[in-house]
């Protein structure tokens, strides 16, 4: 998590008990993951793997395979394919890094490692993949997410100001029903204000269909 309990406990200058830390550590992970479908993107950077099925007119074929006898090496001069290659789109961005791209044939049965920069290229939203055939699967492993240190420090003051009022708001119920009588204090609103998620909006990712 981006925010941890002793983050809060510091922010608050509160000790918290154990069943409270409990509790708090439910509403950090719930406003972490409300800011972050929100935002449409991870808050952080964090792996991930994905499988996709490719087009059905998918034909990444080198040039090179036509001619008799001619190598794949590239470090003597770089592949060229007969078609562009096919965008494959991420359900997370901005990706930092990709780990690996397999490409499984289902036809054949057989899984080929891509290699980076021949067979795809790193995009910010995915990768441009020039193997692989019709209906192939690819799996990709690739880490995502903002990393911008001036955006984390503001997603970090806004979820330790969020749950600062969910733990008051908590807090107060608690003394309430241990002195079985209403505390005359007004709640304070749960969630992120409408004014903080403004402050982020410029990070949210715009989708187009």
């Amino acid at each position: 998590m981006l925010v941890t309990v002793n983050d809060l406990s510091t922010f608050m200058d509160v000790k918290f008990s154990l069943l409270q830390q409990d509790a708090c550590e439910y509403v950090l992970e719930g406003l972490e993951a409300e800011l972050e479908a929100y935002l449409g993107r991870p808050i952080s950077v964090q792996a991930f793997e994905e499988e996709i099925r490719l087009e059905s007119n998918h034909v990444g074929i080198p040039m090179s395979s036509f001619f008799y006898n001619t190598s794949l090496d590239t470090t003597m001069s770089p592949v060229t394919y007969t078609q562009p290659p096919t965008t494959v789109y991420l359900k997370h961005s901005p990706v930092a890094s990709v780990t690996s791209v397999t490409v499984s044939q289902p036809q054949t049965g057989t899984t080929q490692v891509m290699t980076q920069n021949r067979d795809y290229v790193v995009r910010k939203y995915g990768i441009d993949l020039y193997r692989g055939f019709a209906d192939d699967l690819v799996t990709i492993e690739y880490t995502a997410g903002l990393n911008d240190p001036s955006a984390t420090r503001l997603f970090k003051l806004m979820i330790l100001r969020a749950a600062t009022r969910e733990v008051q708001n908590m807090h107060d119920d608690v003394v309430g029903v241990k002195d079985l009588e209403p505390r005359n204090v007004a709640p304070m609103e749960t969630g992120f204000l409408e004014k903080e998620l403004m402050a982020v909006k410029r990070y949210r990712r715009v989708r187009v269909s």
